[in-house]
């Protein structure tokens, strides 16, 4: 889902993660949480990290990262109670790549 890629002297903390979800009487639709809807689920539920709460797979913790991030990207979003009330399928793909414990050295 996340791993750490250094490059150029630089380190790049990507996450792969797609989430599809839908509602009651709409079409499917799909987003790719980013680095900063992971932080707004830190703050929200007050984890100590995001990563960790969404490798542990809560529906809750992933259909907040869907509705977090289509209000985000300015789409309609109701309240998240009654977005949780019109879910009715949720479906995620990450790349199931792990965090890198230690960062290659670069010449």
């Amino acid at each position: 889902m996340a791993y750490e890629r250094a490059c150029n002297n630089h380190h790049q903390l990507m996450i792969d993660l797609e989430i599809t979800a839908t509602l009651t009487g709409e079409d499917p639709f799909t987003v790719r949480p980013n680095m900063g809807t992971i932080l707004a689920l830190e703050r929200h539920y007050k984890v100590e990290s995001g990563l960790t709460a969404i490798q542990t797979m809560k529906i809750e913790y992933l259909a907040w990262l869907a509705w977090e991030k289509r209000r985000h990207d300015g789409g309609t979003v109701v309240p998240f109670g009654k977005f949780m009330d019109q879910l009715e399928d949720l479906e995620f793909e990450s790349d199931d790549a792990p965090l890198v414990e230690t960062v290659p050295a670069t010449a």
